[in-house]
């Protein structure tokens, strides 16, 4: 079983978009492309116009005399696709427009731009909130861009964290780092969809894969549901990663180090000392004791080594596809047959290419999983 449907079928299909510039359709629109990255980044859209084309509300001009514009995208499959609406369509981003590019030689008008988390990382800060919990640090921020918040309460004040992560407390720095460092703190994940910022666990992945099936027929003739793919293996992190990291408890006046994964005979706090040839990847955080040490070891060897299989691919676009989706690539005969965690998916249409996706996912060999 898979996310989507295999095998395709050669149907025709009838994907259909509309563009609102300020809440207003604007049906001049000639191609657009949105990139939706992993969580704790903004996604960001790139659409074009034929300006000669646009209504006379939203003309060139009014584009020119625009100190603040938003736009949504919205894209499906609509069951009549000669009479559909906004709501037989999926938002595929609500954000703020950063640049208006005009050629008046091609007569194309040209906007980019990043959903509403551009609002967070372009506010600076040195306000700590120090007596506040992340969860109402993330609700008093939304409020202060016009955004609404989902997510847990939680109970932990902030100044905790920074006492135990030695914080400068006069840094300046974005808001958005301030939620995003806030959200690893409490294991959360931190994005902004349309016009909630959501603030709380990561949400969980569909109990199916997105498989990209490749295959051969009886001559040995490939086919597959994409249109181009490729592969590749960092040999550099294959040969093994170990993640070192060293923490001075201020409460319990003592220093911590742990290892992961753990390996060798010699001992030191916290773990086996690393043998072999594997790189060393060292990182010092304040306020850990030996357990916290470990787990975020083993956080950042999680993440280091996801890099090892890359996966990149190109084909019809759809709207089953999720950041939180697994892609499992299968048909290949490789090691490359494996699951893989989605980086980013990029979604375009243009009355010439009609609509398409290009998926990049990466994620570690399962047989370079270190067993303890």
């Amino acid at each position: 079983m898979s996310l989507n449907d295999l095998p395709v079928q050669p149907v025709a299909r009838q994907p259909r978009a509309i563009v609102k510039v300020a809440g207003i359709q604007v049906p001049a629109w000639i191609s657009w492309e949105v990139n939706n990255n992993t969580f704790y980044q903004a996604d960001t859209f790139r659409v074009s116009f034929a300006a000669n084309a646009l209504p006379s509300e939203t003309d060139v001009n009014w584009f020119s005399d625009q100190k603040e514009a938003f736009v949504e995208i919205l894209a499906g499959f609509p069951v009549d696709p000669a009479n559909y609406s906004e709501t037989d369509l999926d938002s595929l981003i609500y954000g703020r427009v950063d640049d208006v590019e005009y050629d008046p030689v091609s007569t194309l008008l040209t906007l980019t731009g990043r959903d509403l988390t551009a609002a967070f990382i372009d506010a600076k800060t040195t306000i700590q909130y120090q007596n506040l919990t992340s969860s109402q640090i993330a609700a008093q921020l939304a409020a202060n861009h016009g955004l609404t918040v989902s997510g847990p309460a939680t109970i932990t004040a902030a100044g905790t964290f920074y006492a135990y992560d030695r914080v400068s407390m006069t840094d300046q720095r974005s808001e958005w780092d301030l939620l995003t460092w806030l959200a690893q703190q409490e294991g959360f994940a931190c994005y902004v969809q349309g016009t909630v910022l959501n603030f709380g666990p990561r949400p969980p992945a569909p109990p199916e894969p997105y498989e990209l099936r490749w295959t051969l027929d009886e001559n040995g003739h490939p086919s597959a549901n994409v249109q181009d793919l490729r592969v590749s293996r960092s040999l550099t992190v294959a040969l093994g990663v170990t993640v070192v990291v060293r923490s001075w408890n201020a409460k319990q006046k003592t220093g911590f180090v742990a290892y992961y994964p753990k390996k060798g005979k010699g001992t030191q706090a916290g773990g086996s000392a690393p043998s072999g040839n594997t790189q060393i990847y060292s990182v010092t955080r304040g306020g850990l004791d030996q357990a916290g040490a470990l787990r975020l070891a083993q956080q950042l060897h999680h993440e280091i080594t996801q890099h090892e299989m890359k996966l990149r691919a190109r084909l019809p676009a759809d709207n089953v596809l999720t950041q939180t989706a697994m892609v499992r690539l299968t048909g290949t005969g490789t090691k490359f047959d494996q699951d893989y965690f989605v980086d980013g998916i990029t979604r375009s249409m243009s009355i010439d290419e009609g609509y398409g996706m290009e998926i990049s996912a990466k994620n570690i060999n399962p047989e370079s999983v270190p067993t303890l």
